[in-house]
């Protein structure tokens, strides 16, 4: 078996050798690329033929799958994986609300979330955003974006606490 498989290398690397000289030696023509194509298929013919001369050595029967097949089923506890998400999603929703506040020159102080994810469970949304904000200057600017959240969210505006300081 390894010797076919080192005279296949073999032929494969004569043909590759041989087809570089050829494309070499080839002029630029408007047969260049005819030539190109035959070039192509006996590199292709020397690929495949040992295959196909050889198939009583190239036989799979002996090979016992069930050896290398995998019978272990585990279950996956899915849910740790499932709190890093729900604590991933509510670093960006907190991310996303601090980043309205801050495009509009609005400083924040604390930021808090609180929120269930598991739609399994019947409490499941948003259940309060409280928000804290120093030095406010321009109340209709902070209800423009309360609104916004209020809007991107889906949430009553009694689960939106903002607090002035």
């Amino acid at each position: 078996m390894i010797n076919f498989l080192s005279s296949w290398a073999e032929q494969i690397v004569l043909a590759v050798i041989i087809a570089t000289i050829i494309e070499l030696i080839l002029p630029n023509s408007k047969n260049k690329k005819y030539v190109q194509m035959v070039i192509g298929i006996y590199v292709l013919f020397n690929i495949i033929s040992p295959v196909i001369k050889n198939k009583d050595i190239l036989t799979f029967e002996e090979i016992n799958l069930k050896k290398y097949a995998s019978n272990s089923y585990e279950e996956v506890d899915q849910t740790s994986m499932d709190k890093r998400l729900e604590k991933i999603y509510l670093e960006e929703l907190e991310q996303n609300i601090k980043a309205k506040f801050e495009d509009n020159e609005i400083t924040i102080i604390k930021c808090t979330i609180d929120a269930e994810l598991d739609t399994s469970k019947k409490n499941a949304g948003i259940h309060l955003i409280k928000i804290k904000i120093k030095d406010p200057k321009n109340d209709e600017l902070i209800n423009k974006i309360k609104q916004e959240i209020l809007e991107e969210y889906e949430i009553s505006e009694e689960k939106l606490n903002i607090i002035l300081s």
